[in-house]
Formats: structure tokens, C-alpha cells, sequence
């Protein structure tokens, strides 16, 4: 059994980026782990919450759904400040993330990069920036070594990515991918999973639309690896797991 990581800023970057593959690896019997940085309570479209914490409160049981339909075998969902990530204490962000990955020992990594994703989000880039910090960081004992955890290095690191920026979005630089998941057989509930996350309604038929012109694949850049790593056998197997 391999071990994913999957850390996201907000309910519903799970699903709308990576959701194919979470769901693809948990069918192929790999575990799965999803942390969450914050509850998204500062989210534009609010459902009928009243006010931040309820809509936190809503926002987190929507996850919960989305989880059961990719097979997401945990998750967590912490309680940084929605839309606020760039003022978070990093040290204390990074040190959370260090023992998550020590703990759960992931062979591989999914978040998205420090330009913030497709939609080039502040909040996405902030949590890309710490889990990739938290990616090399577990592995070397003198990062936190309050933790009393042994030294834990993943193997893989990765970025969603895509061809192009959805419309309507920042056109920010995007990392170039490396690596092309079919989840043609899973695209579906992908988009169910999304769904789940009613207060987001008003994105449906967008994400939908864009979702469909990506044509059933979900991309990610290899940001780490170890030295040495045959990077052309990897994109060839459009397997994250490939070769571990």
C-alpha cells in the first residue's frame, strides 16, 4: 500500500484539483490523507450562512461529503484564517505540516504551487509554499527536532497544474506538466465530489465546463524528486506512483 498527501488551502480545491486522482489511487488501494488549512468561512458564495462560523460550520461538513465520494481515507480541516494564509505564522504552519507527513509517512505529496494554482489564489500559493517547505523539511532532523519524530522524506512532490488558466481567472505562469492522470473513469464523480460543496453552486456549470475542455486528465509538475530520478519514465507511465 502506497500513501498520498494531498494539503489544499479551502473545501473544494480537494475535488477541483485533485480530485480524479485521489479517488483514482484510493481504487488502487493506495491510503489517502487530505489536510485542509482553513474552513473556508471568508468564501464569496455563502449558501445560507448567517455569518463566518456557521458558514465554516457548513463548508466543513461539505468536505466531509466530498471525501466519502473520492474515498478519501482521512482528513482534516484546520482553522487558519480563511483568505488571511500570507499572515499565518509559517514556522507554525510548516512545523503542523513537518509532523503530518512524519506521522503518516506519504511516498507522495499533491498541492499546488506558489503561484497559487489555476485560479492563482493567495491562499493556494501560501499553502503550496508550506507544504513544499514541510516536504523537504520532514526529512531532515534538525527542522523541528522538538517533535521527537523520526525524520520522514517523501518521495515525490507534486503540483497541480494545466494547460491554461480558466477563463475569468488571473492569467498567472503556470509550472509545466510533467505528468498527465487519466481520470476519464472517475471524472464523474469528480465532478459529484464538487458539487458536494453546495454553498459553491454558483461555480457549478463553470468548473463543469472548464473540467470537460481539460478532457478527462488531471496534470501535475514534479517539483522534487531524488537525485538522479528517471523524470522521462515518469511522464511516459502518467503514474504518480510510478516505479516506487
Amino acid at each position: 500500500m502506497k500513501r498520498l498527501l494531498c494539503i489544499t488551502a479551502h473545501p473544494d480545491d480537494e475535488a477541483g484539483n485533485f480530485g480524479g486522482t485521489l479517488l483514482k489511487s484510493a481504487a488502487a488501494g493506495n491510503q489517502t490523507l487530505l489536510i485542509c488549512l482553513t474552513a473556508g468561512e471568508a468564501a464569496r458564495n455563502r449558501g445560507r450562512a448567517v455569518d463566518n462560523e456557521d458558514l465554516a460550520a457548513i463548508r466543513t461538513r461539505e468536505l466531509a461529503r466530498s471525501c466519502e465520494l473520492l474515498k478519501i481515507g482521512a482528513h482534516q480541516v484546520w482553522s487558519f484564517a480563511d483568505g488571511k494564509l500570507m499572515e499565518a505564522n509559517f514556522h507554525e504552519v510548516t512545523g503542523r505540516l513537518v509532523k503530518v507527513i512524519r506521522d503518516f509517512q506519504p511516498h507522495v505529496v499533491l498541492t499546488l504551487g506558489p503561484e497559487g494554482g489555476i485560479t492563482g489564489h493567495p491562499d493556494h500559493a501560501m499553502a503550496g509554499l508550506a507544504a513544499t517547505a514541510a516536504f523537504h523539511w520532514a526529512g531532515r532532523e534538525q527542522f523541528f527536532p522538538q517533535q521527537a519524530k523520526l525524520p520522514h522524506q517523501a518521495a515525490r512532490l507534486f503540483y497541480g497544474t494545466a494547460e491554461r488558466n480558466p477563463p475569468h481567472m488571473p492569467t498567472v505562469p503556470l509550472p509545466p506538466i510533467d505528468v498527465r492522470v487519466d481520470i476519464a473513469a472517475y471524472f464523474e464523480t469528480k465532478l459529484a465530489a464538487f458539487q458536494a460543496h453546495s454553498t459553491q453552486a454558483p461555480l457549478f456549470e463553470r468548473f463543469a465546463g472548464f473540467a470537460r475542455q481539460m478532457g478527462g486528465v488531471e496534470c501535475f509538475h514534479l517539483a522534487a524528486a531524488p537525485a538522479g530520478f528517471d523524470r522521462s519514465a515518469l511522464i511516459a507511465s502518467g503514474d504518480l506512483f510510478h516505479a516506487l
